[in-house]
């Protein structure tokens, strides 16, 4: 893939996913992944300013990322930058896209319950 802008980022998905399927029926997923650097400012975090990121998905692949990923998840993407051009109101136009090569979702932490859990040796009636 000599010559092609590779990219690697996590974000969080900024709406559920949409689905195309081209004329030859091929499905395309595209979603919009927001990316907040976070900054340190002396004993701070702070956030610095957001990127979006639109970014599709083809085949089977695309067609998982429609089923399974929603507004709000956390993603993994990898992939190579494009730009996509379109024409809108009799002006043609050029945006960047990332066509993923990988995408997952970064599961979600839990928070750890502040209730007391009894062990198994205190439920024990013997």
């Amino acid at each position: 893939m000599a010559g092609e802008a590779q990219i690697g980022f996590s974000g969080f998905v900024q709406k559920d996913p949409e689905i195309k399927f081209m004329d030859g029926g091929d499905a395309v997923a595209t979603l919009n992944v927001k990316v907040t650097p976070r900054k340190r400012k002396g004993n701070e975090w702070t956030n610095g300013e957001p990127s979006w990121f639109r970014v599709s998905v083809w085949g089977r692949q695309g067609e998982a990322v429609a089923d399974s990923i929603r507004e709000g998840d956390r993603v993994n993407v990898t992939g190579t930058m494009e730009m996509r051009s379109y024409e809108k109101d009799g002006v043609k136009r050029s945006v960047p896209e990332v066509r993923a090569e990988s995408i997952g979702v970064i599961p979600k932490i839990a928070e750890k319950s502040k209730s007391t859990t009894s062990t198994n040796a205190e439920r024990e009636p013997w």
